[in-house]
């Protein structure tokens, strides 16, 4: 019998991330409109409603992936303005620059490798940062939190998008059934994976909700780094969450 899905334990994560990542990249942007049932667009633009950048600022792009948010974050911060994407996975950032080079934000945009709870810029460096889809795949949710607040300037905005676990046990029961039914198949008919694989992207994405905090539970963790002003706002009955804290 082949063994169940076992995820990956702390100290292996960042490695087992950046081999999933570069594994889905080609197909990551297709498969997010699927997962989403086509609201990936949608969340994008609450998403902008709640940054609040400027012309000419300087936006840092947390695990930047294939560019969705960095080009949203430009888009804002032009004329005058810059964004640098980081990611620990070069298979997403190249397929973001191809993106990227497609469009007039390509002089305004650099993708670097870069790991989020080892963040190589100095303190204040930064009018705003942002983060889609990957809290869920640090080590450490605290130290991620740290680093982001420590290069921020004063005043500066973070804004964080990502799934989230729905209060509702009927909402969960229902949600969790979906991604814990479908992902999976996904490994099977897209990326081609066995349940032998050491491994299964979406397999893993189907189960890093299940000890992800509650939206309630990140929002304190924001206040706890030393953010200010933290709110969150929840969509798509709650399986989605954008949360904003402030330096």
């Amino acid at each position: 019998m082949a063994p169940a899905y076992k995820p990956p334990a702390p100290e292996e994560k960042e490695a087992y991330v950046r081999q999933l990542f570069d594994q889905i990249a080609e197909n990551y942007d297709a498969m997010n409109q699927v997962m989403s049932a086509g609201q990936w667009s949608r969340w994008h633009k609450q998403f902008v409603a709640m940054t609040d950048f400027e012309p000419g600022g300087r936006i840092l792009d947390v695990a930047c992936g294939t560019g969705d948010l960095s080009m949203l974050d430009a888009a804002q911060v032009l004329p005058g303005g810059s964004v640098v994407g980081i990611d620990i996975s070069e298979g997403m950032m190249e397929v973001g620059r191809k993106r990227i080079a497609q469009t007039p934000y390509k002089d305004a945009i650099v993708l670097e490798w870069g790991n989020v709870m080892e963040l190589k810029y100095e303190e204040n460096s930064f009018d705003g940062a942002t983060m889609g889809w990957a809290m869920r795949n640090v080590s450490s949710i605290p130290q991620t939190l740290s680093e982001i607040y420590r290069v921020l300037k004063p005043g500066a905005r973070f804004v964080c998008l990502e799934a989230a676990k729905p209060y509702s046990k009927f909402v969960r029961f229902g949600f969790f059934l979906y991604w814990k039914t479908l992902l999976p198949l996904i490994d099977w008919m897209v990326v081609k994976t066995g349940r032998q694989a050491k491994v299964r992207p979406y397999t893993y994405l189907s189960r890093s909700l299940d000890s992800y905090p509650f939206p309630n539970e990140l929002e304190q963790m924001f206040r706890d780094a030393g953010f200010k002003q933290v709110e969150y706002k929840p969509l798509m009955l709650g399986t989605v969450a954008i949360h904003v804290g402030t330096k």
